[in-house]
């Protein structure tokens, strides 16, 4: 019995140790796979060099209100500079009516650029999507409605931590893209783990 007694010992032992190893393996995966995809959207956060294109995308981000968001004010005030130094180009302001705010996006983005000087008839508002992945589908519909087809290249504004997501977001639309950081102060840390965490969304739900 004592021998019994002792096995039964010895494997609850060896269960609780692989037990544990299989959580720090588990865990160890984790944070690697973490700060993988962390520094992809960190060391992505680099624009393209800038060139003039026919059209650019200024992606939506949050209004209070009617008010832009930080993020949103920092995408208008690059978006406006790119387009005053590229009178010729057409800039597509995307983004629908989220909660709390009383207007869509692209109408706000849409006053801001008129109230910076910038001539009503080259802004196109798409005021529909809801997500990244929208932005660009209905944004190509827009150019291609205006044009007949766009196989072209676009430029698009987008904070750092968001330029990853968007090149690959804008790539699934079979849109050809250049990037164009808005310029923005510090390092935003919970915008780069909600971006981590909607990387992951994009990934298994964005097509």
């Amino acid at each position: 019995m004592r021998a019994i007694r002792q096995a039964k010992v010895i494997s609850r032992v060896r269960r609780k140790t692989s037990t544990k190893k299989i959580i720090f393996i588990l865990l160890a995966v984790f944070v690697l796979q973490f700060l993988a995809v962390m520094g992809v959207i960190v060391f992505s956060g680099i624009p393209d060099p800038e060139v003039r294109t026919e059209y650019l995308i200024i992606l939506g981000a949050e209004l209070y209100g009617e008010t832009p968001s930080e993020a949103l004010y920092q995408r208008l005030e690059t978006g406006a500079a790119y387009l005053k130094k590229h009178p010729e180009t057409i800039a597509i302001v995307s983004g629908g009516q989220g909660r709390g705010e009383k207007i869509t996006e692209a109408e706000a983005m849409y006053r801001y650029l008129v109230g910076k000087g910038i001539d009503e008839s080259r802004i196109i508002k798409e005021t529909k999507s809801k997500s990244t992945m929208e932005n660009f589908r209905f944004s190509k519909k827009l150019i291609e409605q205006q044009k007949g087809s766009f196989t072209g290249e676009i430029t698009f504004v987008a904070s750092k931590y968001h330029i990853f997501r968007s090149r690959l977001l804008a790539k699934r639309n079979g849109i050809k893209a250049r990037a164009l950081a808005a310029q923005s102060s510090g390092i935003p840390v919970s915008k780069y783990f909600r971006e981590y965490l909607a990387f992951y969304k994009s990934l298994l739900f964005d097509r």
